[in-house]
């Protein structure tokens, strides 16, 4: 950005795995964001240097014995930035990753069991999903939010160290409505 506000020239990157769908910035290094790959089926930690050039780790893939594509999209991260939560679309679950200084490594994978759906839509990978969307993490880190529109739910998880969640409420939301989740 110029500093009157106008862009300035833009800048391509590629984005070290297959189908770079979401990004998390950490909260206490904003240098660093951590990107979930929707057909690359994992995330890599990425760093922008003070020349704005952004190095782009090793993707740390999830299990995908089940299939591939498991479509892992949307990202939270613990507001102590050691842990991540991965919505795993194609799977309805949630995986979890230790994030410790420069390295991820899987904490749990599945964190939760899965969450069914109406049996009528199905992922890239081919098995039945209930369309998990967008979550929220509590600003405590307490708890972790997940939409499941295909399920017309919203879960309500209690966050574990560990990486594992408890599933703590549910609440029925309209059908495959929500798209985005948004939390104070």
């Amino acid at each position: 950005m110029n500093a009157n506000g106008t862009l300035s020239d833009p800048s391509f990157q590629d984005g070290g795995g297959g189908s770079p769908f979401y990004i998390a910035f950490l909260h206490n290094r904003p240098d660093t964001f951590i990107v979930g790959y929707a057909v690359g089926d994992g995330v890599s930690m990425c760093r922008i240097d003070e020349d704005g050039r952004i190095g782009v780790g090793k993707v740390i893939p999830i299990d995908t014995r089940r299939g591939k594509i498991a479509e892992l999209c949307w990202l939270s991260v613990s507001p102590d930035d050691r842990l991540l939560y991965a919505t795993v679309f194609g799977y309805s679950n949630i995986s979890t990753f230790h994030i410790d200084g420069p390295e991820l490594t899987v904490a749990k994978d599945p964190a939760c069991p899965d969450v069914a759906g109406d049996g009528t839509f199905r992922g890239l990978c081919g098995d039945v999903s209930s369309g998990p969307s967008d979550n929220w993490i509590s600003p405590d880190g307490a708890y972790l939010y997940q939409i499941y529109g295909n399920a017309s739910k919203l879960v309500g998880y209690a966050t574990k160290p560990d990486g594992s969640l408890e599933e703590v409420t549910s609440v029925a939301i309209p059908y495959n409505s929500p798209e985005g989740l948004a939390g104070f």
